[in-house]
């Protein structure tokens, strides 16, 4: 082997081993550690190639003064499950509409102003034995006074 073929082998095996022990040391953003890593409730999610089961939400107020619960996931789950509080009132659970990883979004009308309201969103898959979904995303939120 000639003397310049082996410079350039131990350089490309030298930046290799230099790549891969940074990309090891290098911080991982917290949304890619935390969005996709839990499985369901009854296992789906656990065997490779699959990312885990997830359900992701965006609460906001709209226009008309509703608040918007959006939720979508990164599975083509068979439906989606949401609950809903606030202080005074007990916690109401509905499967809502949407399915796929696409979701949907549900509206909450005649909220309180400056009052926390709890919201909760599950993806499920059917099957013939009930229902396999993946553990409740949870967002706090409080309509602002629109004054």
């Amino acid at each position: 082997m000639k003397s310049s073929t082996k410079k350039t082998l131990r350089i490309v095996a030298a930046s290799s081993t230099l790549a891969a022990a940074l990309a090891i040391m290098a911080p991982t953003p917290a949304s890619a550690t935390d969005e996709c890593i839990a499985t369901t409730t009854n296992g789906h999610g656990i065997d490779p190639p699959d990312r885990g089961d997830c359900v992701y939400m965006n609460v906001y107020t709209a226009v008309d003064g509703r608040i918007v619960v959006e939720y979508s996931g990164n599975q083509d789950y068979d439906f989606y499950q949401l609950r809903w509080s606030r202080p005074g009132r007990a916690e109401t659970q509905s499967r809502v509409r949407g399915s796929g990883a696409h979701g949907s979004w549900w509206a909450l009308r005649n909220a309180w102003e400056n009052t926390p309201y709890t919201f909760k969103v599950q993806a499920c898959y059917s099957d013939i034995f009930g229902s396999d979904c993946t553990y409740w995303q949870t967002e706090t939120f409080t309509k602002r006074s629109s004054l």
